[in-house]
């Protein structure tokens, strides 16, 4: 019964959230949870403690556009990390999350922006690029002239995402070098989708100048596509993506290859790329298409309770989650502890990485 009072609390606050965004939303999620759970009759303490304790702990995580897989994904990690008081006991063929916990996944405008936010301290954690990430950390690229973000440190690589070149279909583009005098969204401001197509862009030698730089998120990206008034834009995702996924079914678009020697003398330059190649029917309509993956990383900041972080990895990759994991987003049947320590550009934190080590798959 508490488990569902919870569950209806959760609707009604991604239904205010939808609604007025989440600054103003804020307030009310925080009042209208704890009064919640103080209504179930709840009392006091988290992570490992006894079940009937009751000090909730709530948990952001930055995604992306909701056009996007960050997003989905994002749902998808608050969801196996929750657990507040009250919640169904952690038995096979149910859900089992950090006691106390109260994760909620917050929209954003991507990498760049979640980054900065939980360097900052405005999120607890988020969904970030490994490549932007290595620049926040350094303080260069997308970051360049702001201090480095050396307090960023790292929970898994969930996943590799697809960096996609979306066209119109019938205009006839073969590569990056045709969008020139065309109307291309290189994502919005913030987001990795944009510090990624610059870097193409150039490798490429195309320039700003060389097209019509329209700044939109994936999901404006797709409805500017269908109205005519876009005719290519780059999206970097797990594949398939929602946005992309609607546009072909209706047979309006094309996925153009990203490859040849520019493609890799980038991966070469920047060895947080790798070679990526989009299956045949991922998307209606569209063949086989070569291109660049980049890995997608859970991150937090190095101040973060050790034991809390511990219990959410461990939560992360309980059996018992990976049915939610993978119903809620294609790209979570990728997440396994293993693949996780793997190309992951800056240092892991203390509570996860004593998980990896008790897990053996790392090595003291």
């Amino acid at each position: 019964m508490a488990s569902h009072r919870f569950e209806n609390l959760i609707l009604t606050i991604r239904k205010g959230i939808d609604r007025l965004g989440f600054d103003r939303v804020l307030l009310f999620v925080l009042g209208a949870a704890v009064l919640g759970l103080l209504a179930l009759g709840m009392g006091k303490s988290l992570y490992g403690g006894d079940e009937n304790d009751a000090r909730v702990t709530f948990f952001q995580i930055g995604t992306g556009s909701t056009g996007g897989t960050y997003f989905p994904m994002g749902e998808a990690l608050a969801a196996v990390i929750s657990r507040p008081p009250g919640s169904d006991p952690c038995i096979p063929g149910s859900r089992c999350g950090v006691p106390g916990l109260v994760a909620i996944s917050k929209g954003s405008a991507g990498s760049v922006a979640n980054a900065r936010a939980v360097a900052d301290g405005r999120l607890e954690s988020a969904l970030v690029q490994a490549n932007v990430l290595e620049d926040a950390f350094h303080g260069r690229g997308a970051f360049e002239g702001e201090p480095p973000r050396e307090n960023l440190r790292v929970i898994a690589n969930l996943y590799v995402e697809a960096i996609h070149l979306v066209t119109a279909r019938g205009l006839d583009i073969k590569g990056v070098e045709d969008l020139k005098g065309l109307r291309v969204s290189i994502g919005s401001e913030g987001s990795g989708t944009r510090a990624d197509a610059i870097a193409i862009l150039k490798a490429f030698g195309v320039s700003l100048t060389d097209f019509e730089p329209v700044d939109a998120d994936a999901s404006r990206s797709a409805e500017m596509i269908l109205s005519g008034n876009l005719d290519a834009y780059f999206l970097v995702a797990g594949a398939p993506a929602r946005s992309i996924e609607d546009l072909s079914v209706r047979g309006a678009i094309d996925v153009v290859p990203i490859e040849g020697e520019p493609a890799d003398r980038l991966r070469i330059d920047r060895t947080f790329y790798s070679n990526f190649i989009i299956p045949e029917d991922t998307y209606r309509f569209v063949g086989n298409v070569k291109t660049i993956g980049i890995g997608a990383l859970w991150i937090t900041r190095s101040t973060t309770d050790t034991d809390l972080v511990h219990a959410i990895t461990r939560a992360l990759f309980d059996d018992r989650n990976r049915e939610t994991l993978v119903t809620a987003n294609a790209n979570g049947r990728h997440v396994n502890p293993n693949a996780a320590v793997q190309g992951v550009p800056i240092l892991l934190h203390p509570g996860a990485e004593l998980f990896y080590f008790e897990k053996g798959i790392l090595e003291r």
